[in-house]
């Protein structure tokens, strides 16, 4: 009987002693589970969240959680920086910006507040006249498009040309439609100095700065006939004008003339923006003729006119002569 009570007594102290160490492996586990558990805020750009981690270091949570991290990317605090509750993890993302300088365009990433922090950071320097765009005080954003215009300027002279006036006086002793030069023009030369401003090279802006004359311009001077009657054959004869023209003799074709009649003597061609068709016109050498055909050479002062045999056509071949264009 007391042999059978001690040893119920050994089994209840087992059970008692395991339960203990069972008590204590919970508490153990317990505290480590809490002191392993961290809460930490994490700050990417503009979103904030709250990660509940076990990891050791930023960068292991970060690994975790799936959140990459780019080379231009800066994390605060440092990636191996050992984890603590409540710690605020900051992700400063850099944004994608082209940047056009001196004639080059290329992609870059940055972090860069602003225009003017983003040209620091690429070691660009603008010189006091270069051009910014935009401001060097904008504030930087993802697709922003910065170009640097290089800005210069040079002193440029020019020789130009300047041109004579023409003085027309009326001549009664020659026919109207002549003129004469008594007095050749000259243009005269001037010399300007600009100031060119480029961007880029590219001419932008010219500027005249001084005007200086080197020769002045001569004007010339032209006698305009005003007679307006001559004598041929014993008869004075009135015309409206007239005009030094070369004249080529021709003889029949088989075709009619522009004026839909068959050509015969008299019948003269004519460029119709010269002379309109129709007009009655003498021709010293030739005599009286009307304006009755066109044809593809006969342009400005140049006139055909018609003779019925090819030798008399020969005989006259090709000479320059007087064309009067009668009066109505």
């Amino acid at each position: 009987m007391p042999e059978t009570r001690k040893r119920r007594w050994v089994n209840w102290g087992l059970v008692v002693a395991v339960s203990m160490l069972a008590l204590l492996f919970c508490l153990v586990a317990w505290g480590g589970y809490a002191w392993a558990k961290k809460d930490v805020v994490l700050k990417d750009g503009d979103q904030a969240q709250t990660l509940f981690t076990f990891k050791r270091t930023v960068g292991e949570m970060l690994a975790a959680e799936g959140i990459e991290v780019g080379p231009r990317d800066a994390v605060e605090p440092a990636l191996d920086t050992v984890l603590k509750d409540g710690l605020e993890v900051r992700i400063a993302r850099a944004v994608p910006v082209t940047v056009r300088v001196d004639g080059d365009e290329r992609r870059e990433l940055t972090r860069a507040a602003t225009v003017g922090d983003l040209l620091h950071e690429l070691n660009i320097t603008p010189r006091p006249n270069d051009l910014v765009r935009p401001d060097p005080a904008t504030p930087v954003e993802k697709g922003l498009l910065v170009a640097l215009v290089r800005v210069s300027e040079e002193m440029v002279e020019e020789e130009v040309e300047l041109a004579y006036s023409v003085s027309r006086r009326p001549a009664y002793n020659l026919e109207k439609g002549k003129t004469s030069v008594v007095a050749k023009g000259a243009p005269g030369l001037e010399r300007r100095s600009f100031k060119v401003v480029y961007h880029d090279g590219l001419e932008v802006v010219r500027e005249l700065v001084s005007t200086t004359t080197v020769r002045k311009p001569k004007d010339e001077v032209v006698l305009v006939g005003m007679v307006q009657t001559v004598s041929r054959g014993g008869q004075d004869m009135h015309f409206s004008r007239v005009l030094e023209a070369r004249a080529t003799a021709y003889t029949y074709t088989g075709n009619n003339t522009a004026t839909g009649k068959p050509p015969g003597p008299g019948t003269i061609a004519v460029d119709p923006t010269v002379i309109p068709l129709g007009s009655k016109l003498y021709i010293d050498g030739y005599g009286y003729g009307n304006a009755m055909d066109v044809g593809r050479s006969i342009k400005g002062n140049r006139v055909d006119v018609f003779f019925p045999t090819r030798t008399e056509a020969l005989r006259w071949g090709s000479r320059n002569v007087n064309v009067y264009v009668m009066s109505e």
